[in-house]
């Protein structure tokens, strides 16, 4: 009874497939029906049987864990079987298996295995009354195996989810401290840049205007003055802004395999990365870094394939992943990055089968250009 992790965005498979295994629950159904029961037996068994169903729904399908449910989950597995073993016989023993899978959905491996060896002897103890016999193993021995596996095996499943969130969390920290460590630098550099500078203009300005009557020769000069360090400060800034502006492609790929690196997942990239013009390049990066934050966020991807290769019109990059896919909602990373290819004459497609795959038809300058124009026009 192991569970995968679900989207959390909407119910997908890995919601469903737990509900696979309540098909065990036939064998406690089987043994009810076994011969005809008075009304209040019928009324114990499906009372306790819809309870089990109602904590099992909100463990495995709504994913209420941690040590709070895993207990409950377990203490009242264990109250059914031992409240419906003499009604239900052996069948009950399905209920101490659930125990000792939900058990597993919290973060201490030596409550979840202590806890499952119990359930283990309970299911041992008719044998020493006389109500199973040596031939009972047969059925019963897989069964308390299975419940070990699945203890472990659950464990194993709450500690990966508790990793993958912990991923993300450490992930958006490390982007919200880059990106203020990146709003202090360029704090300092406006006031390195300009702080000085404006005020060499206001002083001279101010120098010029008094000497404007009596001494015009001079002002002029202060004027022109003014002139020359206002060119030099637009300069400093326009570099500045360069430098602002990225560092390229291969800069942001060597930022995704770090960022891809440290949440498990392997990078491939198709083919040598062609030659692009400024904006193609910029362009291509703002994608490619929102689609890998995205893989890293929600995929649970195993390995990203990226090609970039030239096209009718352009070029087309293509990010492609092994994740959960779908076809949800897009967020606003990907919606802003849609907007901005077709304000250039762009496109961008997403697939959801076998991963996700994003698709961008990035034009070439000259189309861009023209587009640019029809848009002034």
């Amino acid at each position: 009874m192991t569970a995968c992790p679900p989207s959390r965005k909407k119910i997908n498979f890995w919601n469903l497939f737990p509900m696979f295994w309540l098909v065990f629950l036939a064998y406690p159904i089987i043994g009810f029906f076994d011969h005809p029961r008075p009304p209040a037996q019928w009324l114990l068994f499906w009372g306790m049987t819809a309870g089990f169903l109602a904590v099992y729904i909100q463990v495995f399908f709504y994913r209420r864990d941690g040590p709070g449910w895993a207990l409950a989950g377990w203490a009242y597995s264990l109250v059914a079987y031992f409240v419906l073993f003499p009604v239900t016989g052996g069948g009950a023993t399905a209920f101490l298996i659930y125990g000792a899978s939900i058990i597993g959905f919290q973060g201490r491996v030596s409550l979840a295995l202590w806890l499952a060896v119990f359930n283990v002897m309970v299911m041992a103890a008719p044998f020493y009354n006389g109500q199973y016999t040596l031939e009972d193993l047969a059925w019963l021995g897989p069964n308390m195996v299975f419940s070990l596996v699945a203890a472990y095996a659950n464990h194993a499943s709450y500690r990966r989810t508790v990793a993958d969130v912990q991923l993300v969390q450490v992930q958006a920290e490390k982007e919200k401290l880059a990106a203020d460590a990146e709003r202090e630098r360029i704090a300092r550099d406006l006031h390195d840049i300009l702080g000085h500078t404006l005020s060499v203009i206001v002083l001279k300005s101010e120098l010029a205007s008094r000497l404007a009557e009596r001494d015009p020769a001079r002002a002029a000069a202060e004027i022109r003055e003014v002139e020359r360090i206002s060119r030099e400060a637009l300069q400093e800034v326009r570099s500045a802004v360069r430098g602002y502006q990225g560092s390229g492609l291969n800069a942001e790929l060597a930022r995704a395999k770090v960022a891809l690196d440290a949440a498990g997942v392997k990078m491939n990239v198709s083919a040598a990365l062609p030659g692009l013009t400024p904006q193609t390049e910029a362009s291509a990066a703002m994608l490619l870094r929102e689609a890998v934050t995205n893989i890293v966020r929600h995929a649970r991807a195993k390995e990203v394939w990226i090609s970039l290769v030239p096209s009718a019109g352009g070029h087309r990059l293509t990010v492609r992943d092994d994740g959960v896919g779908g076809l949800s909602a897009e967020g606003s990373g990907l919606t802003g990055m849609r907007e901005r290819l077709r304000a250039i004459g762009g496109t961008l497609e997403r697939g959801g089968e076998g991963g996700t795959t994003l698709t961008a038809q990035i034009p070439a300058a000259e189309a861009t250009a023209a587009v640019g124009g029809m848009v002034r026009a």
